[in-house]
């Protein structure tokens, strides 16, 4: 029994440390707060908007009334390059004035190929931005997983070999 448990502990241990994650903190990505920031004049009012998703640095943003989709987005520091930016969500949350929610797909990059501003919607207080992935970004983080967990399987299958012999 005692034989049979030491391949199993270092099976585990293998398997946690090749599926843990780094996480990077705010301190690694550098405190550039300025950038999230837009000091206008008096009487220029700012608002708060989010964006989660695929872009350098998502989180929540104070920017001006009249800002648009793509200089929002530019603030976040760009879409990653595996963003999906065929198709961005604008999630509008319901208001006294619109008491249903509105949720606009955007398609930035009809956008960057043609240059029509009638396409990028100007931002609202609130509003929630998602850049989602690529299909091939979660096929690629599919296989990825895949071949871990194929490279555990067969560190197990030689830790029981070898500890039989």
């Amino acid at each position: 029994m005692k034989q049979s448990m030491g391949p199993f502990i270092v099976f585990l241990l293998l398997m946690f440390s090749l599926t843990s994650h780094a996480q990077i903190s705010s301190n690694q990505l550098g405190n550039n707060r300025a950038a999230q920031y837009f000091l206008g004049g008096e009487d220029q009012v700012l608002m708060p908007v989010n964006v989660w998703g695929f872009v350098l640095r998502p989180g929540q943003y104070m920017v001006p009334f009249d800002t648009d989709l793509v200089s929002l987005l530019s603030f976040a520091g760009g879409p990653q390059e595996d963003a999906k930016i065929k198709s961005i969500r604008v999630v509008r949350a319901s208001t006294k004035e619109n008491e249903d929610g509105q949720v606009i797909d955007v398609d930035v990059k009809a956008f960057l190929q043609n240059g029509s501003s009638d396409l990028i919607p100007v931002l609202r207080p609130g509003d929630t931005i998602v850049v989602y992935g690529t299909t091939m970004h979660f096929v690629q983080k599919f296989f990825e997983f895949t071949y871990k967990i194929a490279i555990l399987a067969q560190v197990y299958a030689l830790i029981t070999f070898y500890s039989k012999r």
